[in-house]
């Protein structure tokens, strides 16, 4: 799909958007993550941390490790699972370092341990239902 826009003018108190970026993950650094669309046949997603199995009668879509802002960044995140097979937009490469997307890991604390373990790189899956 193609951006698509109207007539209005764009004022001087704005936001603006971004697209994404993977940062720190080896092989893909400064890299911009493409834009996703997963079509399922059942019409209910999860997204599952900390898991590569999904609840009894649901579908897997795929599996992956959990992805969201670098915890110094004073933002709100939204983690994504990232596909297992990365993928990079063809072309990209220029650092905006704007909307940056990490390997998550786990943290003892609030999260029991075990059975979680501090330190690693959290997993995750996508399932249907």
């Amino acid at each position: 799909m193609q951006p698509q826009y109207d007539n209005v003018t764009l004022p001087s108190n704005r936001g603006w958007i971004y697209g994404a970026e993977y940062d720190g993950i080896p092989g893909h650094e400064n890299l911009d993550m493409p834009c996703a669309l997963c079509r399922a046949p059942h019409s209910t997603t999860i997204m599952v941390p900390a898991t590569l199995t999904c609840p009894p009668g649901w579908a897997l879509q795929y599996t992956g490790h959990l992805a969201g802002h670098d915890f110094t960044m004073a933002a709100a995140t939204e983690f994504v699972c990232l596909d297992a097979q990365i993928e990079d937009r063809p072309g990209s490469s220029n650092d905006q370092s704007s909307n940056l997307y990490f390997y998550t890991g786990t943290a003892c604390g609030s999260l029991p341990c075990p059975p979680y373990v501090s330190g690693k790189v959290a997993t995750c899956v996508v399932c249907s239902l």
